[in-house]
């Protein structure tokens, strides 16, 4: 699924900036020079090579395409959470902790995966919360990395755009003995400054943005289903598991029992 608000901005973005364009001259043809987007691109994605490693860079480039896609966790993913972690804690009333194993795989999440796997190992609630949360930040901050670096290169398209156009001020310069020439200078001057701060606030600084974002909301989804599972491990009934977990929901998109019917099985 598309995520409509992203894919709203951008075509709107992108549909304001043309209509300003044409709207000044209809030779819009103009304002398309490959020299430009060579020096603004390639100077962009030379100094990201530099800094970091190859296969960061290619997460981060994939993570702008990600961004346009629906995300999966809402509010309301987030209630329906709380409902289904109830329903965990009254089949280990059941079945006992081998409940826990048979949660980690039906959830296909390497995340409860690996919480299930601490709890089979007999590990005490300290030192499964202690791995868990270890395990969350490193998660989130290794990923982080994909924002930090288009954040980066949002920093350098604009300083290319000067390169260029100090590039094209020196050709410029250079063609003073026949003013006919200059033009190519000067388009080059102002082109690729016009390219980098496009580049840099259309693409690289929203998905650097949205991209944290998104791992801000894993991270937090991820330290409700722990606080749910801790709850289960200290045998707390389903009402108190609610109102805990509640408390970190939004208060339109709590999760009720009654209303779930849950209390009725």
């Amino acid at each position: 699924m598309i995520s409509l608000s992203t894919l709203f901005g951008a075509i709107a973005g992108i549909g304001i900036v043309s209509w300003g364009v044409l709207s000044a001259t209809k030779d819009w043809q103009i304002f398309i020079s490959i020299p430009s987007a060579s020096i603004v691109f390639g100077g962009t994605l030379t100094s990201a090579f530099i800094g970091y490693r190859w296969r960061y860079i290619q997460n981060s480039l994939f993570s702008i395409l990600r961004v346009f896609v629906r995300q999966k966790i809402t509010p309301r993913t987030l209630a329906e959470d709380v409902g289904l972690i109830i329903g965990w804690s009254k089949r280990v009333q059941k079945e006992g902790s081998v409940a826990f194993e048979k949660i980690g795989k039906e959830s296909k999440s390497d995340y409860l995966d690996f919480v299930t796997a601490l709890i089979t190992t007999g590990y005490s609630q300290e030192e499964i919360r202690f791995f868990a949360e270890t395990n969350i930040e490193e998660n989130y901050f290794r990923h982080l990395n994909e924002s930090n670096i288009l954040s980066t290169m949002a920093s350098a398209s604009p300083a290319f755009g000067m390169v260029g156009t100090l590039i094209g001020l020196i050709v410029m310069l250079s063609k003073m003995d026949d003013p006919s020439q200059m033009g190519p200078g000067l388009s080059i001057a102002l082109m690729t400054t016009l390219y980098g701060v496009l580049i840099a606030r259309f693409i690289f600084q929203p998905c650097s943005t949205k991209v944290k974002q998104l791992l801000g909301i894993q991270r937090f989804r991820e330290y409700l289903l722990l606080e749910g599972i801790m709850l289960i491990l200290e045998k707390r009934s389903p009402f108190y598991i609610q109102d805990r977990l509640n408390s970190y929901l939004d208060r339109k998109r709590q999760y009720t029992i009654q209303k779930s019917g849950d209390s009725k099985k």
